[in-house]
């Protein structure tokens, strides 16, 4: 499995939290082009098992690194994330994928397929993302630990476009523009028309 190259482009979509990225890319992508991620955090209210994780204990995930079966993990507020090699390779082998992660996760994936994988960063004010989270969290203590992130998060933005297959949205505008500007880089990333 090593050193094969995929056959169609990894998508990993960055941003703050609040910026609206996994609730664009699930308008934008199918289903079925999601690669799953294994994490050892707990499951919640409304998740599927298998559909937005795999839900692994600590010993699984263990066992996941000592087979170097992930192309790439971290341990993020307390719980391991990671993303299996098999997996990136299954869901590219007939269209494109994509994947919600951090920057170093990108880093690693990027580092092992090298440029068929494409960084997407959603850029957002602060200010959105204190309207976003007022609207979609009650919990006080949650709001201030995730506007806590938001200042290291958006120091991403600058590495991402370092690299020359990179992407930036302005995650600002409105929900259906966002969609309809990642839908556009993800139609025209093929082209040769894509940088003009």
């Amino acid at each position: 499995m090593d050193n094969q190259p995929l056959k169609h482009h990894f998508f990993v979509i960055m941003g703050p939290s609040g910026s609206g990225k996994t609730k664009v890319t699930e308008a934008v992508f199918p289903s079925e082009y999601k690669v799953v991620s294994h994490t050892t955090r707990k499951i919640r209210e409304g998740e599927r098992d298998h559909v937005d994780y795999y839900f692994e204990t600590p010993e699984e995930f263990e066992k996941l690194i000592q087979n170097d079966a992930l192309v790439e993990y971290d341990f993020y507020h307390g719980n391991y994330y990671g993303v299996g090699k098999a997996a990136i390779f299954e869901k590219t082998n007939d269209h494109c994928a994509y994947d919600v992660l951090t920057f170093k996760g990108f880093q690693q994936i990027e580092q092992f397929f090298g440029s068929k994988v494409i960084p997407i960063y959603f850029d957002v004010s602060k200010d959105k993302v204190v309207s976003r989270l007022n609207i979609r969290e009650s919990n006080p203590v949650t709001i201030e630990q995730r506007l806590k992130l938001y200042d290291e998060e958006i120091l991403v933005k600058n590495q991402v476009s370092s690299y020359p297959n990179s992407f930036i949205i302005n995650a600002n505008d409105d929900f259906e523009q966002v969609v309809a500007s990642l839908r556009q880089i993800v139609e025209c990333i093929d082209s040769i028309h894509c940088r003009e």
